[in-house]
């Protein structure tokens, strides 16, 4: 394969590719990598300033919706009103830090209601378009954490492994159909979420990592690019780690 069919591979002109959580972190920088590649953004967030600001960084090629992904009748709102997509980049979420003993029933529930529910109701209005134009990618984003497990982050961990095992299902449901889904699981990586787990960590939470270092945002929108991609043509159903060597370290 030579460098023409790479660039092919990575060209993502006439598609329209859905990112949610696009406002900041990880969002932020695979919507940035996508309109590198020539895609039309979709962007979503419940933060209204962030995510038209980032829309505005990327000007024509760029538009912003608001919604809650913990409101089942936002989220089929925003699939509406998307229109037809072609690369869904499922990756808003929120982070619950604290033992788990200590969380409150409630607290479960919100976020099991946007990581988990909100996650499957917006995979499943978009692939829907998908299934019947028989092409689709969905890139759920899930974490290390479902395989490792982490201390204060319990419910979060819960929670990314059951998007895991949702890729899985809905890789084989819809495959068939033409349309991949995938979940890319990032580790310790330097975004706002993210913040309190490093400082609290320090040095101790880098000795865990065989890299020695954390990921960066830049590192992750490379992952979604490829999984997005005809480059990923023949991988669905998967999770795949980028976590420094976390796990197997």
């Amino acid at each position: 394969m030579g460098p023409a069919a790479l660039d092919r591979d990575f060209d993502f002109s006439g598609k329209r590719v859905l990112v949610t959580g696009a406002a900041g972190g990880l969002g932020r920088a695979m919507a940035h990598a996508f309109a590198s590649h020539r895609a039309t953004l979709v962007l979503a967030d419940i933060d209204e300033r962030g995510v038209r600001g980032v829309a505005e960084d990327l000007g024509d090629s760029a538009e912003w919706h608001v919604y809650d992904q913990a409101d089942t009748e936002s989220v089929q709102k925003l699939a509406s009103v998307a229109g037809a997509i072609d690369v869904l980049i499922n990756n808003a979420g929120i982070l619950l830090f604290k033992p788990l003993v200590d969380c409150a029933p409630a607290e479960m529930r919100r976020l099991f209601d946007v990581d988990v529910v909100g996650l499957m109701v917006l995979a499943c209005a978009v692939a829907r378009g998908m299934i019947e134009r028989a092409s689709g990618v969905i890139v759920n984003v899930g974490s290390q954490l479902a395989f490792s497990g982490g201390e204060l982050r319990g419910a979060y961990a819960a929670a990314k492994a059951a998007v895991s095992q949702f890729t899985r299902a809905a890789a084989v449901e819809w495959g068939p159909a033409g349309v991949r889904v995938v979940c890319m699981a990032p580790g310790r990586t330097i975004t706002p979420l993210n913040e309190a787990v490093r400082q609290r960590e320090g040095d101790r939470g880098l000795a865990r990592i065989p890299l020695r270092r954390y990921g960066q945002p830049e590192e992750a929108a490379k992952l979604a690019l490829f999984l997005a991609s005809p480059a990923a043509s023949y991988i669905t159903g998967e999770t795949v780690v980028a976590d420094g060597g976390f796990v197997v370290g």
